[in-house]
């Protein structure tokens, strides 16, 4: 059954994604492309931990969404994956609505190489759990997609990675991702 849902884009902004801008771009306008009517969304951009910015509130409205995607920019810096996830984990929990099949998710984009995090894994699965927020993975790289985090933040919250490579790839992945997130 589909359900509506409160999700988060916390996409990774750090140096190693210089190349993949455009492509995540792409990506993360396809998903908003694919929101329901009673779907709401924010998204969160990370390199480390005082890098990780608001960059736009819950809305159903998917051209603010389609704007802050197109307003994304590399920084250089320590990539805090953990961090984003807790805060974002936390302003989700704080203020989607509420109504009872409503499903909470973060599509987290990263290639899942953790620096510099000063919270705890375990912790940010715990809030995480308590807060019935699933996390899902985009793991796209220009080399290397280090799983070790990535991983655990799916198996522990009944999320999916995706790692796409081609174009045919990311956009079967999008699709599924899309339908992955409404189902209860």
């Amino acid at each position: 059954m589909q359900v509506p849902v409160s999700y988060g884009l916390v996409i990774d902004n750090s140096g190693s994604y210089r190349a993949l801008l455009e492509k995540v771009i792409n990506l993360a306008s396809g998903i908003v492309d694919e929101n329901k009517s009673g779907d709401e969304a924010f998204l969160v951009t990370f390199v480390d931990t005082s890098k990780i910015v608001l960059r736009q509130d819950l809305t159903e409205n998917k051209g603010e969404m389609r704007d802050a995607l197109e307003n994304m920019f590399i920084e250089g810096g320590q990539t805090a994956i953990v961090d984003a996830v807790k805060s974002s984990a936390v302003y989700l929990s704080e203020n989607a609505r509420t109504d009872p099949d409503r499903l909470k998710v973060l599509v987290l984009v990263t290639d899942g190489d953790e620096h510099k995090s000063a919270a705890n894994i375990d912790e940010v699965i715990k809030i995480l759990k308590d807060a019935k927020i699933k996390v899902f993975v985009l793991a796209l790289a220009e080399e290397k997609v280090y799983t070790k985090v990535i991983d655990r933040l799916c198996k522990e919250t009944g999320g999916v990675k995706y790692s796409p490579k081609t174009r045919d790839e990311i956009a079967a992945a999008v699709k599924n991702l899309t339908s992955a997130i409404r189902t209860k």
